[in-house]
């Protein structure tokens, strides 16, 4: 039978068109439902069939609702049912979390149960079937139980990724694409999902249909086919299962059973049907022996699907004991892709032999246990439209038409078809784009929407559609309210208004007290302590002057915390950097910050760290620590020092005694000169936000807490208080003092760096240059005391002394050896020349090195007959270390200019990367006021100096050459002198 066939006749008319397979399948799921079996297939989070399985409910009164889903989620009912849970919410399952219960023949992965490769989310709309058919039952007063395979054991189905094929699987498996990780990847958490429909999406009959009925996609499709169905015929309960079956079934006879067995199909398939069968009373026949009565073939045959009522034969239960059939029907609410293989299991059809197959010997015994949340969800993350793996797109509309369903379905509609609940949502929908266009600068006129209600009902005509779709809206408003070529993409005023207002906003709630673990809810109560908002899953900025306020601190101190465990709650955007030591002269900062469902789910799954975020800090901390002794990197130290300045930025200076500890020991054994100053850096930015981190006790002097020093050093504020105890910022300042004396050792190495690691060498030793420079001033700070007017020393200073006071006890030999290897290595001829030259242009600017000296060194390493490469390597030192020497000594710049004009075309321009690598440490002033004086010096004009051209050194050489050329033509015909008499 074709697709097309199919479209033609309507979905109730397949069945006489139909494969025999599925005429069996259709007769055996109305034999199960005179046996009190009723199948409700469903597409996930779709309004008609949310309105079609309360109706079933609300006729039936089962005695027992079974719905697809892990079956140790029957655990959460009272939290689901609880009057204070509102959708959209999510069950939570993490692969073998403590306490799970793995199904019988399945085992754990080697080296026992682990925690790592994800969560899976079973979100719940208030408009998805599985949510209102646990509303429903319960108001019933049925049974409910989910019934589906545990959620542990199927993402380890999926090992070793997410998706993908087992290596038993057929070769076919592997190639179909219903099979391919499309919608479950790591780079999305949500796109995990428990509810996935790939195996739809894909599916050629449901292509082909949606290209005959001139659908775009199998969206479009289902709407066209449900969506847009009367309430009246939604409540028209067994037609609207029957439909949505053979829709199903269609794209099931797409895929071979090996492909559904290589994803865990099939097994979860045998779950559910058990699990039916156990609820029913049924005794499901064995493959091709008869049970009781004899398996129908099709149709023709006449005989009802085999089976024994539940009022007349009990069946042991499958744990051993036997249990009271169940008295009255049973509702069974599955993915609609599931329910042909679970008709044709129950009914004993030879199709269902590779699902009956699964059934294990001893049955599946009692229901599985294991770790599972209730948490919050939320409208964006169940949006298909923005990466959410199954179920419809455009939650905000959806919901919408739920409640129209619902009104509608009580009360009849208006005497024409646009007085429908349907069409009124449609103007609503378009009235509130046009609303929050205009609130982003799209102005959207009254006669444009109601242009837009007729047009997406005279579209829902054209397609033969009994009222408009989610399809017909859009391009309404594509038709109405686009005013230029800009349409309604995402980033502009218009498309952000149909995002919003199809995508909708809502966020769910949880009952108060609920079960979480301990992590997520301490985390939520430190943040709701601190102020920072929560109430919403959109992203909130937080501006912080946490060196002032504080109530700012504790908020960056949490926020901080939840970072350090990578919860993604929030990250920092602007403001100081305490771990890195970067911009800590700044007074603001911004953070971002959104408690959303993901933030929950990764607490969840970090929830073995510890019960506290603090905790959970602490073991984040102690298994950095281990990695890094277990690395045994030469170049640990500034790793340790790294772990120091995130447990001072979180407020964990109960960890400093062993993290400094371990810093340290990594300082006595670190070969690497640029982690030991990266790390004696990190310390003095720390020491130097001592008590805006809570490094100090409290000051004492006048009530007035200690501001920090600023970043140049010039006016070392400290101590206008007075400190008599710097606690933990004392031992920053003794790991500072031994980061030099290492480095001091270890100065020598960098005046035998090589010509690729030169400027990896200059760079630290300028660190270091600088290191020495700020622990001096940090020394002086700590060693005044402005209330006695005396330094540690004892030497009485004034009370305006800017900070030339004496380090502490040990403190000055580390700085002073620093000082002598630096003073060495400038004036080691062997010592590489950009070291060299960098070195040089340091001592000029501390005064250690006149200026005459410094023109002569200059050129010296610029004479004639000099090497090059090694000339210019010499100067890149001076330029990078000190680029304004150049600008303000004549001397210098004429040494410079005269070594550039004697070399040779050849050497200029293999030397050329070198200079222009130089000269970038200029500033754009520097560099403009260098163009004017070349300019002097040439006789041109500044701005054709001055200007940025993009030439590379093919460019320059193959411009020498033509120069070359023209300077031979010019000698060969006796006008040499026109270019300066050189030929």
């Amino acid at each position: 039978m074709s697709t097309e066939t199919v479209a033609a006749t309507g979905l109730r008319d397949v069945w006489t068109l139909a494969p025999d397979r599925l005429r069996r399948a259709a007769t055996a799921v109305e034999s199960l439902r005179e046996q009190g079996v009723y199948l409700a297939p469903v597409r996930h989070h779709s309004p008609a069939c949310a309105i079609a399985v309360r109706r079933a409910i609300e006729e039936l009164r089962p005695a027992v609702v079974l719905i697809e889903g892990p079956e140790e989620y029957t655990h959460l009912l009272p939290e689901l049912l609880h009057e204070q849970t509102r959708p959209p919410v999510a069950l939570l399952s993490l692969p073998d979390g403590p306490g799970t219960q793995s199904t019988p023949g399945t085992q754990s992965p080697p080296g026992g149960p682990s925690r790592s490769g994800g969560a899976s989310f079973y979100p719940l709309a208030s408009f998805s079937p599985e949510w209102v058919a646990l509303r429903a039952a319960h108001e019933a007063g049925a049974e409910i139980r989910f019934c589906d395979r545990p959620a542990a054991d199927r993402v380890r189905s999926a090992a070793p990724e997410a998706g993908a094929v087992p290596a038993t699987a057929p070769p076919e498996a592997a190639r179909h694409p219903a099979v391919a990780p499309a919608e479950t990847t790591d780079a999305d958490p949500f796109a995990r999902t428990l509810m996935s429909e790939r195996y739809l999406a894909h599916s050629r009959s449901v292509a082909a249909l949606a290209r005959r009925l001139g659908c775009r996609d199998h969206d479009e499709v289902w709407d066209h086919l449900f969506e847009t169905r009367s309430p009246a015929d939604l409540a028209s309960w067994r037609t609207t299962f029957d439909d949505v079956f053979a829709w199903a079934a269609l794209s099931r006879l797409d895929y071979e059973d090996e492909v559904l067995a290589a994803d865990g199909s099939l097994d979860r398939e045998a779950r559910m049907s058990a699990r039916t069968a156990e609820a029913a009373g049924l005794l499901p026949a064995p493959a091709g022996t008869p049970s009781g009565r004899a398996a129908p073939q099709g149709p023709a045959a006449g005989d009802p699907a085999p089976g024994v009522p539940a009022a007349e034969t009990p069946v042991p239960d499958q744990s051993g004991e036997g249990t009271p059939p169940t008295r009255g029907p049973v509702l069974v609410v599955t993915g609609a892709f599931h329910t042909l293989a679970i008709a044709e299991a129950l009914a004993g059809l030879p199709e269902g032999e590779p699902v009956r197959r699964q059934w294990p010997d001893g049955g599946y015994g009692p229901q599985a246990t294991g770790d599972a949340w209730l948490i919050r969800y939320d409208h964006e993350r169940l949006d298909g439209l923005r990466g959410y793996g199954a179920g419809m797109p455009s939650p905000g509309y959806y919901e919408r038409l739920y409640g129209a369903h619902l009104g509608g379905g009580r009360r009849d509609s208006g005497p024409h078809p646009d007085d429908s609940p349907a069409h009124a949502v449609a103007t609503q929908v378009l009235v509130d784009i046009a609303r929050a266009a205009a609130d982003r600068g799209h102005r959207v006129s009254t006669p444009q929407v109601a242009a837009a209600s007729v047009a997406a009902s005279r579209l829902a005509d054209l397609r033969m559609r009994s009222t408009p779709g989610r399809t017909d809206v859009l391009d309404a408003v594509t038709s109405c309210f686009v005013t230029d070529d800009g349409g309604i993409g995402p980033e502009r005023p218009l498309g952000l208004a149909v995002a919003e207002v199809f995508g909708g906003g809502g966020t769910g709630r949880v009952p108060d007290g609920g079960a979480v673990p301990p992590l997520v809810r301490d985390a939520r109560d430190r943040v709701i302590a601190v102020g920072l908002d929560i109430d919403t899953t959109l992203p909130r900025t937080a501006r912080l002057d946490a060196r002032r306020t504080p109530t700012h601190r504790a908020r960056r101190q949490v926020l901080a915390l939840l970072d350090l465990i990578d919860c993604g709650f929030g990250r920092q955007l602007s403001g100081p950097d305490h771990v890195a030591g970067r911009g800590l002269g700044l007074i603001g900062e911004e953070w971002e910050y959104c408690w959303t469902p993901v933030v929950e789910a990764r607490l969840v799954e970090l929830s073995h760290l510890g019960a506290t975020v603090e905790a959970a800090a602490v073991t984040v901390l102690r298994q950095s620590e281990e990695r890094l002794r277990a690395d045994g990197a030469p170049a640990a130290a500034d790793g340790a020092a790294e772990l120091v300045a995130r447990a001072a930025v979180v407020g964990l200076t109960a960890q400093l005694p062993r993290l400094v500890g371990l810093l340290a020991r990594t300082l006595d054994t670190d070969r690497d000169l640029a982690s030991v100053v990266t790390a004696g850096r990190r310390l003095l930015g720390l020491w130097r936000s001592r008590v805006e981190l809570g490094l100090v006790p409290s000051a004492t002097a006048g009530g007035a807490a200690q501001p920090p020093v600023p970043e140049d050093g010039r006016t070392p504020v400290p101590d206008q208080v007075a400190v008599p105890d710097q606690g933990p910022a004392d031992d920053l300042l003794s790991l500072v003092a031994q980061a030099l004396a290492t480095a001091a050792y270890l100065v020598s190495d960098a005046g035998r760096a090589g010509p690729e690691d030169e400027e990896a060498a200059v760079a630290s030793l300028l660190e270091l240059h600088a290191l020495v420079r700020d622990a001096n001033r940090a020394w002086a700070a700590r060693g005044v005391d402005r209330a006695g007017g005396t330094n540690r020393a004892g030497v009485a200073g004034p009370a305006g002394d800017t900070g030339r006071g004496v380090p502490p006890d040990g403190a000055a030999g580390p700085a002073s050896a620093v000082a002598r290897e630096l003073a060495r290595l400038r004036d080691d001829e062997e010592s590489a020349p950009a070291v060299r030259g960098a070195l040089l242009a340091i001592g000029s600017v501390d005064g250690d090195v006149p200026d005459d000296a410094l023109v002569a060194r200059v050129r010296g390493a610029l004479r004639p007959g000099a090497d090059p490469a090694s000339a210019v390597r010499f100067l890149g030192g001076v330029l990078r270390a000190a680029p304004d020497l150049l600008l303000y000594t004549p001397e210098l710049f004429d040494a410079v200019d005269g070594a550039i004009r004697d070399l040779s075309p050849d050497a200029f321009l293999a030397v050329l990367p070198d200079l222009r690598r130089g000269f970038t440490w200029l500033r754009p002033t520097e560099t403009h006021r260098l163009a004017e004086r070349v300019a002097e010096r040439t006789g041109s004009r500044a701005a054709d100096v001055d200007v940025r051209v993009r030439l590379d050194e093919k460019d320059l050489a193959l411009g020498l050459a033509v120069e070359r050329e023209l300077a031979a033509v010019l000698a060969r015909d006796g006008l040499a002198h026109w270019n300066g008499g050189n030929a």
